[in-house]
């Protein structure tokens, strides 16, 4: 694969509180997975087998993964922004990063050549088309008989009422800005028929419930949660204060101040939907 770097089309934020919600969110969701990286029935203890884990960002989720392959497991991830990869001395060596965009056509080299090929929380910033059409060249990248996994999330699946006013109030604020520039907000509940639509078989799915601060009976992890939406608004805050036709600097405090408290008294649930599947 050529090292050429793809533009940088990706609308969210490019700092450091987005990192370390990304690497929060992997905690989150492992535990979640009650500490599984992969649901599709792969032997990760055999030999030689290659990985990709596309929208990588820094490359967290692979290396992780790495600590319980064989050293033979060739490990690829891939990413739109590489200047946020982990440095190499940092990785272990058969952890390789290499610059590429989901939009982009994946290189001859890539093509039929993983066993399993992983994407978490990306298609968001996708309409359903070029969602789709990502979904299609993904699956391009997998052995025949080998496996795909998404993992994508829903904003419309919160809890409602009353006593849920400022979560209620944060959602609509990321539906609206995702709306407006076309994007996806709820992509988790599309992976089955964009993967069906790709070509994939023996699809499969599940929807996993993440309990947010009060509503979680783990403290650690109803924490792990409150501190991903908290670091999402903060990157929300910083695209969108003050812009015409959006929500000021102070509106964005006031609402952090009132989501915090209410997550940590009150609490809320959201869901991210999972689905694998094969190529034929």
């Amino acid at each position: 694969m050529t090292e050429s770097h793809p533009p940088d089309t990706y609308r969210g934020p490019r700092h450091q509180g987005e990192y370390d919600r990304l690497r929060t969110q992997h905690d989150l969701v492992k535990t979640a997975m009650n500490g599984k990286l992969l649901y599709c029935p792969v032997d990760l203890k055999e030999p030689n087998l290659r990985i990709l884990d596309s929208a990588t960002a820094e490359g967290t989720w692979l290396i992780d993964l790495a600590r319980s392959v064989p050293s033979s497991t060739s490990l690829y991830g891939t990413d739109i922004a590489p200047q946020h990869f982990v440095t190499e001395n940092e990785r272990p060596p058969n952890v390789h990063l290499l610059p590429h965009s989901i939009f982009d056509p994946w290189p001859a080299d890539f093509q039929n050549s993983f066993d399993v090929v992983h994407q978490r929380f990306v298609l968001t910033v996708a309409s359903d088309q070029t969602a789709q059409e990502a979904v299609k060249m993904l699956l391009s990248c997998v052995k025949p008989g080998g496996w795909i996994e998404l993992h994508e999330g829903n904003m419309l699946s919160i809890q409602e009422g009353p006593e849920h006013a400022a979560f209620m109030k944060f959602r609509d604020i990321m539906v609206n800005a995702w709306a407006a520039i076309g994007n996806q907000p709820s992509p988790g509940s599309f992976l089955v028929p964009w993967l069906r639509s790709a070509g994939a078989v023996d699809i499969q799915e599940s929807v996993q419930i993440i309990k947010v601060g009060a509503a979680s009976e783990d403290k650690e992890q109803g924490e792990r949660a409150v501190a991903v939406l908290l670091h999402l608004l903060d990157g929300m805050k910083m695209m969108l204060s003050d812009k015409p036709g959006q929500v000021t600097s102070k509106e964005f405090d006031d609402l952090r101040k009132q989501l915090e408290v209410e997550l940590r008294t009150v609490g809320n649930v959201y869901y991210y939907h999972l689905a694998w599947a094969r190529k034929a």
